[in-house]
C-alpha cells in the first residue's frame, strides 16, 4: 500500500500504472479483515457491543485523520467527502460498512445449520449489491455508483476470508493444496502480464491467486526468516497507524524521479526506489503511532483505542 502511494504521489505515476503492480493489496486487506472478523455472536447485547467497538475502531480514525488530511491538502467540502468516503481513508469507511453488514447478517442467519445453504445466503447480498450497482449505473455515475462499485468489489474478498475462518475445509482447500497453489501463481502472473485488457474475471482470478500465494508464503516461510519476519510482524501490529499517518510523510519527488524511472523495462527500478522511499515513511509512521498510543487521551481522540480494551 505504501509503495503504491509512493509510486502514485511521490513519483507521479498514472494511477493505472500503479494499479498494475498493486491491484491485489486492498483486496488482500479485506480478505484478512474478513478472516479476523469471524466470531459467532451470542445475543443482542454481544452483537451491540461488537458493532460499537468495531464502529469506534474504524470510524474514529476515519473521521479524525480524513479531516486532518483534507485540511492539510486544502480540500474543500470536507463534510461531503467524509459522508461519501471520498478521502484517502476510504478503506476504513468501506470496511466499516461491510463489517457492520456482516455482523447483522451473521446474527440473522446463524441458526441455519446446513453449510451449503449458509454459504448461499452469504452470496445473496452480493447478488443484490451487483443488481443495485447496475440499476444506479443506468441512471447515474456519481458517488453512489462509486460506493456500490467498491462494496461489490471488496465484499467478495471479505467474504472469502470470513468463510475460510468459519469453514476449515475451505481454508485447507485454498491454502493447503499444491494444485491450487500452482494455479494461483499462474493466475497471478497471467493477470499481471495481461492487466491492460482489464478483464474483470481475469482480475478476480489473479487477485484470489495473489491471496493464495501471499498466505502460503507467510505460512511456510515467514517463521524461518529471522529478524525480517519479526520486523514484518511488528509492522503488522502497527498497520492502522501506518495506514492513517503515512500520507503526511509522502514527499513529491516526481520532477526528480519521473524522467529517471521512465526508461526501458522500468519495473524493477520502480519497485526498488519505491521500497527505498517507503521504508522510512513506514518507520516514521510507526514512531508517531507509538507516541500517540503511549498517551491514553490521544489514543481515545485519534484511534478510539481505550474503548476497545
Amino acid at each position: 500500500m505504501v509503495m503504491g502511494h509512493v509510486m502514485q504521489f511521490s513519483f507521479g505515476f498514472d494511477h493505472s500504472v500503479v494499479t498494475r503492480f498493486t491491484y491485489f493489496n486492498m483486496p488482500l486487506f479485506f480478505y484478512i479483515s474478513g478472516f479476523l472478523a469471524y466470531k459467532p455472536t451470542d445475543g443482542l447485547k454481544e452483537l451491540g457491543n461488537r458493532i460499537m467497538n468495531r464502529g469506534i475502531a474504524l470510524i474514529v480514525p476515519y473521521i479524525v485523520f480524513s479531516t486532518l488530511y483534507l485540511l492539510f491538502t486544502n480540500e474543500s467540502n470536507i463534510v461531503s467527502n467524509l459522508i461519501y468516503g471520498r478521502s484517502g481513508y476510504w478503506f476504513l469507511y468501506d470496511l466499516f460498512v461491510i463489517s457492520f453488514f456482516f455482523l447483522i447478517w451473521e446474527s440473522l442467519i446463524k441458526k441455519v445449520e446446513n453449510p451449503m445453504i449458509s454459504v448461499l445466503l452469504w452470496f445473496l447480498p452480493f447478488v443484490l449489491l451487483c443488481w443495485a450497482k447496475i440499476v444506479v449505473g443506468r441512471s447515474s455515475n456519481g458517488v453512489w455508483y462509486s460506493l456500490l462499485s467498491n462494496w461489490v468489489n471488496y465484499y467478495r474478498y471479505y467474504l472469502i476470508g470470513y468463510l475460510c475462518h468459519k469453514y476449515s475445509r475451505l481454508n485447507d482447500f485454498l491454502f493447503n493444496n499444491e494444485l491450487i497453489a500452482a494455479g494461483g501463481l499462474i493466475l497471478f502472473l497471467l493477470n499481471w502480464y495481461l492487466f491492460e485488457h482489464h478483464n474483470m474475471l481475469l482480475i478476480f482470478g489473479g487477485t484470489v491467486g495473489a491471496i493464495v500465494v501471499v498466505q502460503r508464503f507467510f505460512q511456510k516461510h515467514i517463521g524461518n526468516i529471522g529478524q525480517a519476519g519479526k520486523g514484518l510482524a511488528k509492522i503488522g501490529t502497527m498497520s492502522l497507524p501506518v495506514y492513517v499517518i503515512h500520507y503526511f510523510f509522502i514527499p513529491d519527488v516526481s520532477e526528480a524521479m519521473h524522467n529517471f524511472l521512465d526508461c526501458v523495462n522500468p519495473f524493477i527500478w520502480q519497485l526498488v526506489f519505491a521500497v527505498f522511499l517507503a521504508l522510512p515513511i513506514i518507520g516514521c509512521s510507526m514512531f508517531v503511532g507509538k507516541l500517540i498510543q503511549s498517551n491514553k487521551y490521544l489514543s481515545i481522540v485519534l484511534f478510539g483505542r481505550l474503548f476497545n480494551k
